[in-house]
């Protein structure tokens, strides 16, 4: 997991980009998540590690 901080990727094919710059606690139901910081809208969240392997990378 730690391979994909730093990486740049996008919410599917046209959506916006975000940044993984962490690791962050399970999800509720024990799911591992990494911290995404959203470029355009300057915002954090936990996104789960198995969405953030299928969405594509940007550049």
């Amino acid at each position: 997991m730690g391979s994909l901080i730093g990486s740049v990727r996008r919410f599917g094919l046209d959506g916006p980009p975000y940044e993984v710059t962490g690791i962050a606690d399970a999800g509720p139901a024990g799911e591992a998540r990494m911290r995404i910081h959203l470029l355009e809208s300057n915002e954090d969240a936990d996104y789960p590690v198995e969405d953030i392997l299928t969405d594509p990378t940007d550049g």
